[in-house]
């Protein structure tokens, strides 16, 4: 006798309540949800902790920095590893309506490069290499929750340039410059672990044997951001991450982010927040409570 998966439909009118065809969310993955399917699109981003991923009754293992893209049609659901507790598996879900979006993007020059991706019946899998897809779900799930002026075209703006890192991720090389693939890797790889540090640019320039004036030119190429203020990103994100997960004193957190001035600290926490380190924790900490 064969066994019928039950399978539920959900239904984007049910989620979409704030006069916007989108919907944010940041869940800890449990068994109380069954496989689904959807009558709309789906961003995932997995954030923290492992466990599984079931797609049309397949279940593959995910990790921190998975992302997928799930279209109409598609039946998942998420389970968290048996030692969930200690790790939870927590997971970023961004629904929206694809007619609603694909008319906000015919006012995008450009936009014809992505369009395709909220057209697809197939489902689309990236791996986060330098956490670019954290950043950006980090931002729009903050924007949505706390609708400051502005906050739609806010959310707009970073649920495309998901779905453009999207594309670029599934139609570009994961190095598009030289030095070598592996000497750029290097340099990425020791900003994100070493960022706390303090960051020789000569240091670096040397070990890809070019001047500090063409890593510069280089960096900016294939990250989109100056050296000096990719690694303030990487602090602040590390910061909201302690702020959000530990007790620490803001003093604390500040020195071990790599900062030891706490004026200068708090300055630069609320110019790329827009809140006080403090205000900051208060807030996530709600929101996160009332998932």
């Amino acid at each position: 006798m064969t066994i019928k998966r039950r399978i539920d439909t959900l239904i984007g009118d049910y989620f979409f309540t704030k006069d916007i065809p989108i919907y944010i969310n940041r869940v800890a993955e449990s068994y109380e949800l069954h496989e689904h399917m959807h009558d709309f699109l789906e961003l995932n981003y997995v954030s923290e902790g492992t466990g599984s991923h079931v797609i049309n009754g397949i279940s593959s293992p995910v990790k921190k920095g998975d992302l997928f893209l799930l279209p109409m049609g598609i039946s998942h659901v998420y389970r968290p590893s048996p030692a969930s507790d200690a790790d939870p598996l927590i997971v970023y879900n961004c629904i929206f309506d694809a007619n609603s979006l694909l008319e906000v993007l015919s006012t995008y020059p450009g936009s014809e490069v992505i369009k395709p991706l909220l057209t697809d019946q197939q489902y689309r899998y990236s791996y986060d290499r330098f956490q670019e897809f954290h950043r950006l779900f980090q931002q729009v799930y903050e924007e949505y929750h706390r609708e400051r002026a502005g906050w739609i075209t806010a959310v707009y703006t970073y649920v495309i340039q998901i779905l453009l890192l999207l594309h670029r991720s599934d139609t570009e090389s994961e190095v598009l410059l030289l030095p070598s693939s592996s000497t750029w890797e290097d340099v990425l790889h020791e900003l994100h672990t070493h960022y706390h540090q303090p960051i020789s640019v000569a240091e670096i320039a040397a070990k890809m044997k070019i001047s500090v004036r063409q890593l510069h030119r280089l960096f900016v190429k294939h990250t989109g951001s100056s050296m000096s203020h990719y690694v303030q990103m990487l602090r602040i994100q590390a910061a909201c991450d302690l702020l959000r997960t530990t007790d620490q004193q803001i003093t604390a957190i500040c020195e071990q982010v790599g900062y030891h001035d706490v004026s200068y600290f708090h300055h630069l926490f609320k110019r790329k927040t827009g809140s006080a380190p403090k205000a900051y924790r208060r807030f996530i900490r709600s929101i996160d409570h009332t998932q």
